[in-house]
């Protein structure tokens, strides 16, 4: 090979190599530009979900059974989701949560509004007249969410006492087949138990969301002050859904028959109290499901 063949074939060499990189540098710009702009329309895409459908599909995430080892960190996601939920993002309707609406003849003194409901959660809102007492009741069970959309209420929350933080698998299974038994003779004997309270405060629209465990705030009791006041809130599962080997999730009332300590009470359970009923209102805000 002459000494210009050898220059030349070194010249198509640095060209061809010169080529191949800039190449490689404008595909992977393109790339990056590209990688660039989808994550843009992804953000986009999220930030142009309604709230509520955000919620609903992470609710539904939250309490995906297929998911349980995410559980704490989706419903700790979920939580602040709802901390910024507001009103009209549920197309709540302000008639509502106008004094003279609870005034009209034969008006329940609580107005339910169901958003969704399949067999894993339950997502609602409730509407209660001025000074309206939600009575104090239990979720056996059962997690739930608590967002004041209106107005302000107090809440009065009891954990059991004292505290078991989970239940040993044969004592349940015990108590499971006793409490079966019983259901199946149709007896149902009324519980007395002590509880301690766990939360006794003042929420208003602008407040953060209120949690409850199967075991930490499970009873609580709501009062709107002196305003109509509207909640929504998610349950999981729903009540009427089954507990294994012991039959649905039934609500069950009480009151606070002896005063133990300053936050340690004794509960007895109470029939439906007369003074509790609602009507319902459609859901207008965003289809979901």
């Amino acid at each position: 090979m002459t000494f210009v063949d050898k220059c030349t074939l070194l010249s198509c060499r640095l060209f061809s190599t010169f080529f191949t990189r800039k190449k490689f540098s404008c595909i992977s710009a393109i790339k990056f530009h590209m990688d660039s702009r989808n994550e843009a329309k992804s953000t986009m895409e999220i930030s142009n979900v309604q709230p509520i459908i955000a919620i609903y599909r992470h609710a539904r995430r939250t309490f995906d059974d297929k998911l349980k080892s995410e559980f704490t960190t989706n419903l700790n996601k979920l939580k602040l989701m709802m901390d910024a939920l507001r009103a009209d993002d549920l197309g709540f309707d302000t008639s509502l949560s106008e004094p003279a609406t609870w005034k009209k003849p034969n008006k329940a003194p609580c107005t339910y509004i169901e958003v969704f409901q399949n067999s894993k959660i339950n997502m609602s809102i409730f509407v209660l007249k001025p000074g309206f007492k939600m009575p104090l009741h239990d979720h056996p069970h059962m997690h739930g969410l608590l967002k004041v959309i209106v107005g302000a209420v107090k809440i009065r929350s009891f954990s059991e006492y004292p505290l078991k933080e989970a239940a040993n698998e044969l004592d349940f299974a015990v108590r499971a087949k006793h409490e079966a038994a019983r259901l199946t003779q149709g007896i149902h004997k009324r519980r007395r138990l002590f509880a301690k309270v766990s939360h006794n405060r003042i929420c208003r629209a602008n407040s953060e969301t209120c949690t409850l465990t199967p075991t930490v705030s499970n009873y609580h009791e709501i009062e709107a002050l002196d305003m109509p006041a509207a909640f929504f809130d998610i349950l999981s599962p729903p009540y009427d859904t089954l507990i294994k080997d012991i039959g649905p999730r039934r609500c069950r009332y009480y009151n606070v028959a002896n005063e133990i300590s300053t936050n340690v009470v004794e509960l007895q359970e109470t029939d439906v109290p007369k003074c509790f009923y609602c009507d319902q209102a459609p859901y207008l805000g965003p289809i979901l499901g």
